[in-house]
């Protein structure tokens, strides 16, 4: 997979976050992400005085309007990427949603195995049935042939184990978590 051919002169850098939604099978994206996004300064401290290339932890987001909600990160450092598996509150059921986030920086990395590994992982855990699969590897590499090589790209599967009334503070929460692994993710290549 050869990312950088895509690569315009003067383009600026952005953030696309393409998703898939295990309760209706639909996939959407790219959507672009501010620059000055949601991240949690707090979450960012945190990864960047932890040890090794792991991190378990609580974090609370909430829409405006909305109460916050308690959500379960576990986040790894991965060679071309960063994965991250959400959970919702005390939810023993699985986790809510499974993250992937590629900065720009790691674009010329990327494995050309990467969506099916991905896929396979998301699997493992329940996030994704096998009938979608295979459309979704050929969705995820096809957006990351096919996007600008500036770009960082955000891959996000939603489970359907969480209350569909709750999706705002849910999305508030992928939004923070993506928008705060990019720098640390670019600070430890």
């Amino acid at each position: 997979m050869d990312a950088l051919t895509h690569t315009e002169p003067g383009a600026k850098p952005g953030i696309q976050l393409y998703g898939w939604d295990s309760r209706t099978g639909t996939w959407s994206g790219p959507t672009g992400l501010g620059p000055a996004g949601r991240a949690s300064k707090r979450l960012l401290n945190t990864l960047r005085t932890m040890q090794g290339r792991s991190w378990f932890g609580r974090l609370q987001c909430a829409s405006p309007g909305e109460p916050p909600a308690r959500f379960f990160v576990t986040v790894h450092h991965l060679q071309d990427c960063a994965v991250a598996m959400v959970y919702c509150d005390d939810s023993k059921a699985g986790p809510a949603e499974v993250l992937a986030v590629i900065p720009a920086e790691f674009r010329s990395h990327v494995r050309p195995e990467f969506a099916f590994e991905f896929l396979a992982f998301a699997s493992f855990l329940g996030a994704i049935g096998e009938s979608a699969a295979i459309t979704l590897q050929d969705r995820i590499a096809a957006a990351i042939e096919e996007s600008p090589a500036v770009d960082s790209l955000v891959f996000s599967l939603c489970t359907g184990l969480w209350p569909s009334d709750r999706d705002p503070a849910l999305s508030r929460c992928i939004e923070t978590i993506a928008m705060s692994l990019l720098p640390w993710l670019a600070e430890h290549r």
